[in-house]
């Protein structure tokens, strides 16, 4: 039997569901009924995720899908091993960095010219292959369906939806299936996309070779080539999603395990976190104006450091373990409790840092997770990069293309991220898997672009260090020490998200302003926040989900 709660509070409630056998909760309630089906007969948490990941990509098409990106780790019930399945968006082969770098803001962000190789879909084969009980096509079946069935717009969809109503017109196909007379679907219309539903039925049948070969892959290479895309079949068929092992470092007695380069995310978050182990924090302690500071402190001395080394170049895994380091941290987190935060010390990397889409306030993203009865854990992260992604659909398949060359840096060529042919761009998705005495204890993740690895540090340090029950951690106001992407920005400005209680903002505001910080405020929705999910493991063995409110996510347990 499950139970299903929400957490009062003047904003949408935090939803709840707790189980002993299984628990999910992905970023919308169709996708989560998915993988609960998955669960219910018997699948596992990987065959589970599967599942909810294709419906996701059909029912939050602005968020996630078969055209975008994963990164995924997997604790093995049997073994108590943590691994992470990466599947980031590979830029084609031939790129030429100075013709990229040439380009319009705007030609770098929508079209496709922004599209790199997809990466979700050998993510997900990758990990089936390696942990999935249940047969493949089985776990493809419900995202087929729901694509040919259509999915019902809510108001928080439509909320995302409508921004980007212009990005979605200028593309004859992506304007026909994710519009409705060239306007932004209504509350209560039911979107069907046989197209998708098609391609989605090569790929259960196929696997990753039907979609990176035959007439999906096809289908793409002509769409992309027309428009100048240097995008080749052997891209296609080439791309493999990586099997590495996760970053981790102990806190408060937890194993806390996150995602490594070329992602930077995880390696923020762990870092940053690490750095607060000394802190004298107190059971629930608040995110008052001392809170608040000592995290972005240790925020400013690792940001520059970690944007300087850390992409996809072979030596950013061992840069990030060195940095991880027990004397490392010490020394970090001494250097953050004395700098001032007008005038950190040097911080070359900050005034040559690049932009990119994850510092728009609608980076997109969706996170799911998943635990099954045998001690296995998933936590996922999938994205298109900017919602909609490049708002481009080629031609019969359905699927919307990710503008993840968007990501790549184009103005420092010193850059580790700077664009390059047959590279990953970095990211800060930051999935988390924490243990404790070998046995699980929390899967977490959060969508939002840079707020990804502040919020999620923020989440590890209520729950892990101050024993905040995790709904209540997810219904806490947060903020976002911004990432200077030139000389000209301060490098001490905070956005604070605005919660129900005006008083309680103000006064954190002047308490920061105090010491130091610059603030803005910021709306409580999911727009620039995001909206996560997350299982804790509570003692028996009892599974705990959360849903975050800010976006249309949904948990559900038995």
């Amino acid at each position: 039997m499950s139970v299903v709660c929400v957490l009062s509070a003047a904003a949408p409630a935090v939803q709840t569901a707790t189980g002993v056998s299984w628990a999910i909760a992905t970023g919308h309630p169709e996708a989560t009924e998915v993988g609960a089906e998955v669960l219910r007969a018997g699948g596992n948490a990987i065959d589970a995720a599967v599942a909810a990941s294709l419906a996701l990509g059909v029912a939050e098409p602005y968020g996630s899908g078969l055209g975008g990106k994963l990164v995924m780790l997997h604790r093995n019930g049997k073994t108590g091993e943590v691994t992470c399945i990466e599947a980031l968006c590979a830029s084609p082969a031939a790129t030429d960095p100075a013709e990229f770098a040439s380009l319009s803001s705007r030609q770098r962000k929508y079209g496709y010219r922004s599209v790199c190789v997809p990466g979700l879909p050998a993510g997900l084969h990758a990990a089936h292959e390696r942990w999935g009980s249940k047969p493949w096509r089985g776990l493809t079946a419900p995202a087929t369906k729901l694509a040919r069935e259509g999915v019902t717009v809510s108001q928080a969809m439509r909320e995302l939806w409508a921004p980007h109503q212009k990005d979605l017109a200028a593309d004859p196909e992506a304007g026909r299936l994710y519009l409705v007379d060239g306007e932004t679907p209504a509350v209560g219309d039911r979107l069907a996309n046989a197209d998708l539903a098609a391609t989605l039925d090569r790929y259960g049948e196929r696997g990753a070779d039907g979609f990176y070969r035959g007439v999906t892959a096809a289908r793409m290479l002509d769409a992309a080539q027309a428009a100048g895309s240097p995008l080749s079949a052997n891209d296609l068929a080439t791309y493999k999603a990586r099997v590495t092992q996760p970053l981790a470092v102990n806190y408060r007695g937890y194993r806390v395990f996150s995602s490594p380069p070329p992602l930077t995310g995880g390696v923020t978050v762990l870092a940053a976190l690490k750095s607060q182990e000394s802190a004298d924090w107190a059971a629930g302690q608040p995110r008052d104006a001392v809170y608040v500071d000592r995290l972005s402190r240790s925020l400013q001395v690792f940001y520059p450091r970690i944007s300087e080394r850390v992409a996809d170049t072979p030596d950013a895994a061992d840069f990030a373990r060195r940095l991880l380091a027990p004397a490392s941290i010490e020394a970090a987190t001494r250097r953050a409790l004395q700098l001032d935060p007008a005038n950190p010390a040097a911080t070359p990397a900050l005034s040559r840092a690049e932009g990119s889409n994850d510092d728009l306030p609608n980076a997109s993203t969706s996170h799911l997770v998943v635990a099954d009865s045998e001690g296995n854990l998933v936590s996922l992260t999938q994205s298109l990069s900017l919602h909609f992604g490049a708002a481009v659909v080629a031609p019969g398949t359905g699927v919307l293309l990710n503008d993840s060359m968007s990501n790549f840096a184009t103005s420092w060529k010193a850059s580790p991220n700077y664009v390059a042919g047959g590279k990953r761009p970095r990211s800060t998705v930051s999935p988390v898997i924490a243990t404790r005495d070998g046995l699980p204890a929390l899967a977490l993740g959060i969508p939002g672009g840079q707020r990804i690895p502040t919020t999620t540090l923020q989440l590890l340090v209520d729950t892990l260090g101050s024993n905040v029950p995790l709904d209540e951690a997810f219904d806490r106001d947060r903020f976002h020490l911004r990432r200077p992407i030139s000389s000209k920005q301060p490098k001490n400005h905070l956005d604070v998200e605005e919660g129900a209680d005006a008083a309680v903002t103000a006064t954190l505001r002047a308490g920061l302003k105090e010491r130091g910080w610059l603030t803005t405020g910021k709306p409580r929705n999911g727009r620039y926040f995001g909206g996560g999910n997350a299982i804790r493991v509570r003692p028996g063995g009892v599974l705990f989900a959360v849903a975050d409110p800010r976006r249309t996510n949904h948990a559900a347990a038995e």
